[in-house]
């Protein structure tokens, strides 16, 4: 064990019971000390009170712990310069213990004079220095099992979402966009695998948190970062540690305190350090230039934004209103512009607009960012889906996903979008290898399974399309993609009672146009024409809100309705309209053979060659 710790401009000697402040002794008693040799041998972490009680007052000792315990880390404090209520050094933790905030250097002392080192004692003395490791973090304490033994590799890592100690409940979106910020920041690394955010927010209430090792075996990931965040007025404190699974070992840990303006560069610098603790010799990208420091209030506007556009549909709107605000304090930050125009691709999607307006102003939002940071991937994803779903150049969009993903490989929305395109080009073995570098990064989230069913289902493998969505629902029952692809898959097998079944219950739980587009097609094969001309005027009364013409082409091709599919198929193409490329799909295999289809492929980009 290191007997010499060296923090700030004190060092604390544990074979003598010293402190020394710039070389000059102070005066400390034995229990203070001990205090102190407790927390520097575990910086970063709670020391609890329980464990300080055993190791100043052994069994048996009858003291007034309470009164005891805080007179001596009083008087720790005050030998430090050290103060409770904005501690450098000591963080008290009411009702829990102690926590060592400070960078920590342990250094491990040759043997004294008269005990002569053995011969393996000096081998590990000299690898030791010739490896420029007699001064380590405390964190290395375990340096004997790491030279006897091989260090595992850290290929993939999780970030668990960041605890927040501010105490108030609306500043968990501040705690989940740190969360956010620190895995697209580490994600930069390509040859490392990063976890996603879906994943990783099942583990988010620290009270039923399992074993670090068990989470980390259900997420798939080699370590573990773990962490606290604490915002209070302008001022940022993130506390974070990185732990390898496979032995529950901490690798090293970190504490960081800035102004909210410089939280940007203070997420690089933690990512920094913990890529740099990891053995498989990996290097962040280094950013071309500085970060723009952006405006307190702006980034935490950015914050909110980035938390609704996680929450799906119910966010999205909400999402879209406080990236422009988030831009309207800040017109520099490069982030808020990528956030906006990702958000509104979303807004086409699920048919909040005309998709070709929103992707036209997705697209100058996205151009905006890049043109303040070409780095960011967020707008070159979005930049693929506007090539994709409003230029119909599928070869442009894939170029731009790629670009995306060369910037952040970890990136699950990119995986996902990047999957789909493929899936256009019948470039299937290629689609289904992202669906599944999709699910290795984001493991325990419904999304993940639900877009391998609808690659599965749009290549004719209608089984396994069933069966992943299956996966989908029991990680989130009330998935309304996964009732889509399963209850089409259903119908592609001719098993239309379960088909209906399925699309009954996503209609329950969202009457959107797509819904009723869907379930009027599989009605319409399954020969109940009467439920299927009825969801088709349902379709037709729908007003105060957008309907792709593709949803009604959709419901026509089910009744078998040539004429009329095509005629809407035409209007969706002379507007740009969402979904026209499902020309592709089972939902018109019927129409192979008429001549209109193949003309149809052609117009908006997709192959005329069919596979399945």
């Amino acid at each position: 064990m290191p007997s010499l710790f060296r923090f700030g401009e004190f060092e604390a000697d544990t074979q003598t019971a010293e402190l020394r402040k710039n070389g000059d002794r102070i005066k400390l008693q034995e229990q203070p000390f001990q205090v102190l040799a407790a927390l520097l041998n575990h910086p970063y972490e709670v020391v609890t009170r329980e464990a300080l009680q055993k190791r100043l007052w052994p069994d048996g000792t009858f003291v007034d712990f309470d009164r005891g315990l805080n007179k001596a880390v009083n008087r720790l404090r005050e030998a430090l310069g050290d103060d409770a209520e904005k501690p450098r050094f000591i963080e008290t933790l009411p009702g829990r213990g102690y926590r060592f905030i400070a960078p920590v250097d342990a250094v491990i002392l040759d043997p004294a004079p008269d005990k002569p080192q053995t011969q393996k004692g000096i081998q590990r003395r000299a690898l030791l220095a010739a490896c420029g490791l007699v001064g380590i973090p405390v964190a290395f304490l375990g340096i004997r099992r790491m030279l006897s033994t091989p260090e595992p590799r850290i290929e993939s890592i999780a970030v668990l979402p960041l605890e927040n100690l501010s105490g108030d409940p609306s500043q968990e979106y501040f705690a989940d966009g740190m969360t956010d910020e620190l895995i697209g920041a580490i994600a930069q690394i390509s040859s490392l695998r990063v976890i996603s955010r879906t994943s990783v927010m099942r583990f988010k209430k620290i009270e039923k948190r399992k074993p670090l090792p068990e989470i980390a075996r259900e997420l798939g990931a080699d370590a573990i970062v773990e962490g606290t965040v604490s915002y209070s007025g302008n001022q940022v404190r993130i506390s974070a540690q990185l732990i390898r699974a496979s032995d529950d070992r901490h690798l090293w840990a970190g504490s960081y305190q800035r102004d909210v303006a410089n939280v940007l560069a203070m997420q690089g610098e933690v990512a920094r350090v913990i890529v740099g603790q990891i053995k498989s010799k990996l290097a962040p990208r280094e950013p071309a230039a500085p970060p723009h420091v952006v405006s307190s209030k702006a980034y935490e506007t950015y914050l909110q934004g980035n938390y609704f556009l996680h929450q799906g549909i119910r966010g999205i709107a909400k999402s879209v209103e406080l990236f422009q605000q988030a831009i309207a304090l800040d017109g520099g930050h490069a982030d808020s512009y990528a956030g906006l125009a990702e958000a509104l691709v979303y807004v086409g999607i699920f048919g909040f607009r005309p998709s070709a307006e929103a992707l036209k102003e997705s697209f100058v939002s996205a151009r905006k960012a890049l043109e303040l940071d070409p780095s960011n991937a967020a707008a070159h994803n979005a930049l693929g889906d506007v090539k994709k779903g409003l230029d119909w150049d599928l070869s442009g969009a894939e170029i731009l996903y790629r670009r995306a993903l060369e910037l952040n490989p970890s990136r699950v929305l990119t995986r996902l979008w990047y999957a789909e395109c493929l899936s256009r080009m019948q470039r299937w073995d290629d689609a289904r290898a992202e669906g599944e570098k999709t699910i290795a990064l984001d493991p325990l989230a419904a999304i993940s399974y639900t877009s391998r069913s609808m690659l599965l289902w749009r290549s004719r493998h209608y089984e396994e399309a069933i069966a992943s969505a299956d996966k989908a629902l029991d990680l989130n029952p009330s998935v309304v993609n996964a009732l889509w692809w399963s209850g089409l898959a259903c119908a592609g097998k001719r098993d239309f009672p379960q088909a209906i079944r399925r699309l009954e219950k996503a209609f329950s739980l969202n009457d959107s146009p797509m819904t009723r587009g869907y379930l009027a097609h599989v009605y319409g094969l399954a020969g109940d024409k009467a439920r299927a001309i009825e969801l088709v005027n349902g379709l037709a009364a729908m007003t105060g809100r957008y309907v792709c013409p593709a949803d009604f082409a959709t419901a026509y091709a089910g009744l078998g309705d040539a004429d009329r599919t095509f005629e809407w198929l035409e209007k969706a193409c002379q507007t740009r309209a969402g979904r026209v490329h499902e020309l592709a799909t089972p939902v018109y295999d019927k129409f192979r053979e008429d001549p209109r289809y193949a003309e149809l492929l052609k117009r908006v980009g997709l192959p005329t060659a069919q596979s399945g």
